[in-house]
């Protein structure tokens, strides 16, 4: 049987890794892209199969996602499944945020995530049953305090989604968005931690595989949209029904020292 050819963004650590080594055990070709070769080359290295290639690729630069997806195109000539999986956190209140850190945010979680689509597009047109799953955030559909930045750029990769999904539609590929809760990743390692802002409770977080697995079924049977975790999906659809309660709901969840404004 021709294994299924997939493009994997941020594949060197964390969610990435966890879908790049699902993927392989279930017969999938791989193209791994991070900025990191080493990293890289250490995920590729736990892979079942053959046939994967390793190519470090740095998603805020244009010529460096163009000469990316080129190498695929050479090696593979199409692509079935691609994943948008990269992407970088940014912890602040408002009034701290460093003007660098939310472009290099946008930069990678938009700009790099918009760049990457246009460029694999024609080798989505040639695969088989193409799927393109782009992974955002259960808080690009309800922001929370202290990560106003990185809300909003998840929320933007949800509104590609819906633009792409009809876009896309002719050429019948199909495009799903993920929004996975908190994961047990170390993302929140490789960002800043304010004094302030309390500390993500990792207790109850989702390991790393449970998002490959929802990875592994939306290519098996696309949907539209997927968030994980019950209350998150009710506290989305609060926030447009009842924003008040929707808000207390979340302070409530978060603790600190959020407060609920009062008019």
């Amino acid at each position: 049987m021709t294994p299924r050819l997939a493009l994997v963004t941020g594949a060197s650590r964390g969610i990435g890794a966890a879908i790049s080594k699902l993927l392989a055990s279930e017969g999938y070709r791989l193209a791994l892209l991070a900025r990191n070769p080493q990293a890289l080359a250490e995920t590729a290295a736990e892979l079942r199969g053959e046939g994967h290639r390793v190519i470090p690729c740095d998603l805020t630069d244009p010529g460096a996602i163009r000469q990316a997806v080129g190498r695929v195109a050479e090696e593979f000539g199409s692509l079935d499944l691609v994943v948008n999986n990269a992407g970088v956190g940014c912890r602040a209140r408002i009034e701290e945020l460093d003007p660098e850190i939310v472009a290099s945010v946008f930069d990678t979680n938009v700009t790099g995530l918009l760049l990457l689509c246009r460029e694999v597009l024609p080798l989505l047109r040639l695969g088989r049953d193409p799927v393109l799953i782009n992974v955002a955030s259960v808080v690009g559909r309800r922001g929370i305090p202290g990560q106003a930045a990185y809300s909003a750029s998840k929320a933007a990769v949800c509104s590609i989604g819906e633009a792409l999904r009809i876009e896309w539609a002719p050429d019948g590929i199909a495009v799903c968005t993920l929004n996975p809760a908190l994961t047990a990743t170390g993302f929140f390692d490789a960002q800043p931690n304010p004094a302030d802002l309390p500390h993500p409770d990792l207790s109850n977080a989702a390991p790393a595989e449970d998002v490959a697995r929802w990875v592994l079924d939306l290519d098996r049977n696309p949907r539209p949209e997927v968030s994980l975790r019950w209350k998150w999906r009710m506290l989305a659809i609060l926030s447009v029904l009842w924003p008040r309660l929707a808000d207390r709901l979340l302070v409530k969840r978060l603790g600190g020292s959020w407060r609920i404004p009062k008019r």
